[in-house]
C-alpha cells in the first residue's frame, strides 16, 4: 500500500525558534491524526498548515503543495485523499493524473481543491486511460491501428496509410475532449452526471474505524496467518468479552492470540500482540478512559505518552502502573523546542537574543542543557520529570521496581516554576 507523509505546523508557532511541527504518515487512523496534532502542539480547534514531506505522486504534489494547505478539515480531507491514492494501482494513478488535468482545463482554474481531488479519485471509472500515448502523433497511430475513430475505421488500408497520424490524433483528442499527461492519454468515457462522493462538509469514513482506546484483532491461537478473527474494542464489559469469544468459537482467551493492535497510544500499536493478557489490556484501556475524563484536550493522555517516552516502557505491568501513578511526574506542554526554551532563559535574564552576536549561537544545545539541569526530559509531547511522590506498585514486580528506582526516574525543581517566577 502506498504511504504518503505530511508535516503539520500549528498556527502562531511557525516562527518559533526550533519549532519543527510533526510528521504524519498517511493514510492514518483517527487516533494517529489526533496524536500528530498533539505532537505539533495544535490546540483543540486550533488552526494549522500542512506541507509536503515527500512520497506523494508528482502530479498531486504540484496540485496540493505549491502553497501550504490550511482549513478546519484540511488534515482529515488530505488523509481521505491519501487513503484513496493508497488503494489504486499504477494504471489508476495515470487515470487520476489525467482526470485532474481535464478538470483544471474544463474549469479554467490553475488550482484545485481537496474536495475536488477527493471526488475525482472516487470517479476514476468514468475515464479511459491509454498509457504511453503522450502526443497527437502517438494517439493518431494508436487510433489507426485500433480503430478508435469511426471515420478512420471506414477507410481502406491504402487510404489510412496516407493519413497524417498527428492530424488524426488531434481530431480524436478534440472529439474526446481528452488530454495528454507525461504518462498517457485520458478522456472521460462516461456521459453520466458526475458523482459527488464528498460534499465538503460530511467526511466519509476512511479505512477501518475503531472505537476502542485499545482495539485488538483476536483470532484462534492455531489460526493460519492472515486477516482473520474479530476486533475487540477495549475497554469492554463482560458481555462484550463473551461475545468476542463466542464469535471466535473459543471458551477462553487463553486459546486465542492478538494478531493486530490499534491504540490511542502509539507505543502500544506494535507491542501488544501475541499472547498478552487480555484481562490486563482491558484494565489498561479502562485506566486510559479515566485519564481522558480527568483533563480537557487529552492533556493527561499526553502526559502518559511523555512518561512512556521517559521510562522507555514496553512492558504491560509497567504500563498499568504508570497509568495509575501519573502524579509521580511533573509535566509541561508549553515548551515546543529546546531552542525556544534556551532563548526564553536568555531573554528572561535580560539578554537581547536578536543581537548579531547570537547569529551563530547554539540555542538548541543551550536549551537542552537548561532543561536537563532543571531535571526534565524533552519529548515531542512536552517536558517530563520524575518527582519525589511515592510510586505505588500494583503490577510491577521486584525486578521492574529496581528499574524504576535506579533507572530513568529523576527529581528536580519544576521547569514551569522557574519559568513563571
Amino acid at each position: 500500500m502506498m504511504r504518503m507523509r505530511v508535516n503539520i505546523y500549528a498556527d502562531g508557532h511557525e516562527n518559533l525558534r526550533g519549532y519543527q511541527g510533526a510528521v504524519l504518515e498517511l493514510p492514518a487512523t483517527p487516533y494517529e491524526v489526533r496524536d500528530a496534532l498533539q505532537r505539533a502542539h495544535v490546540p483543540e480547534g486550533g488552526g494549522y498548515m500542512l506541507e509536503d514531506t515527500g512520497d506523494w505522486p508528482d502530479f498531486l504534489w504540484s496540485a496540493l503543495f505549491d502553497n501550504p494547505i490550511s482549513g478546519e478539515n484540511a488534515l482529515e480531507e488530505l488523509n481521505l485523499l491519501a487513503y484513496a491514492v493508497s488503494r489504486i494501482d499504477e494504471m489508476q494513478v495515470g487515470t487520476f493524473e489525467g482526470a485532474v488535468k481535464l478538470h483544471m482545463e474544463e474549469t479554467g482554474k490553475e488550482t484545485i481543491t481537496l474536495k475536488e481531488l477527493i471526488n475525482l479519485s472516487a470517479g476514476l471509472d468514468d475515464y479511459e486511460y491509454h498509457p504511453g500515448v503522450t502526443n497527437d502523433t502517438s494517439l493518431g497511430r494508436a487510433c489507426m491501428e485500433g480503430g478508435m475513430l469511426d471515420i478512420v475505421e471506414s477507410l481502406s488500408d491504402g487510404a489510412v496509410e496516407l493519413l497524417d497520424s498527428a492530424k488524426v490524433g488531434k481530431a480524436l483528442r478534440n472529439s474526446d475532449h481528452g488530454a495528454f499527461t507525461p504518462r498517457g492519454y485520458v478522456y472521460r468515457s462516461s456521459t453520466a452526471a458526475r458523482r459527488e462522493f464528498y460534499d465538503g462538509e460530511h467526511l466519509p469514513s476512511c479505512g477501518d474505524s475503531h472505537s476502542g482506546l485499545l482495539s485488538l484483532r483476536i483470532e484462534k491461537a492455531d489460526a493460519p496467518d492472515g486477516d482473520s478473527g474479530i476486533w475487540l474494542e477495549l475497554p469492554a464489559d463482560e458481555k462484550a468479552l463473551q461475545w468476542a469469544l463466542l464469535s471466535i468459537g473459543e471458551e477462553s482467551f487463553d486459546a486465542c492470540r492478538i494478531a493486530e493492535t490499534k491504540s490511542i497510544i502509539p507505543a502500544f500499536q506494535y507491542q501488544m500482540v501475541g499472547d498478552e493478557d487480555i484481562g490486563k489490556l482491558n484494565t489498561l484501556a479502562g485506566r486510559l478512559q479515566e485519564l481522558r475524563r480527568e483533563a480537557p484536550d487529552d492533556l493527561m493522555l499526553m502526559k502518559y505518552k511523555a512518561v512512556l517516552k521517559l521510562e522507555q516502557c514496553f512492558d504491560m505491568d509497567m504500563a498499568l502502573d504508570f497509568a495509575a501513578n501519573l502524579g509521580c511526574y511533573d509535566f509541561g506542554s508549553d515548551i515546543l523546542s529546546p531552542d525556544a526554551y534556551g532563548e526564553y532563559v536568555l531573554q528572561s535574564a535580560g539578554i537581547d537574543t536578536g543581537d548579531p552576536a547570537f547569529s551563530r549561537f547554539d540555542f538548541r544545545g543551550y536549551g537542552e542543557r537548561q532543561i536537563e539541569q532543571a531535571g526534565f526530559v524533552f519529548t515531542s509531547y512536552g517536558t517530563i520529570s520524575r518527582n519525589r511522590q511515592e510510586f505505588v506498585h500494583e503490577y510491577t514486580g521486584q525486578e521492574q521496581r529496581g528499574k524504576l528506582e535506579n533507572g530513568n526516574a529523576v527529581s528536580g525543581e519544576g521547569i514551569w516554576r522557574s519559568m513563571t517566577q
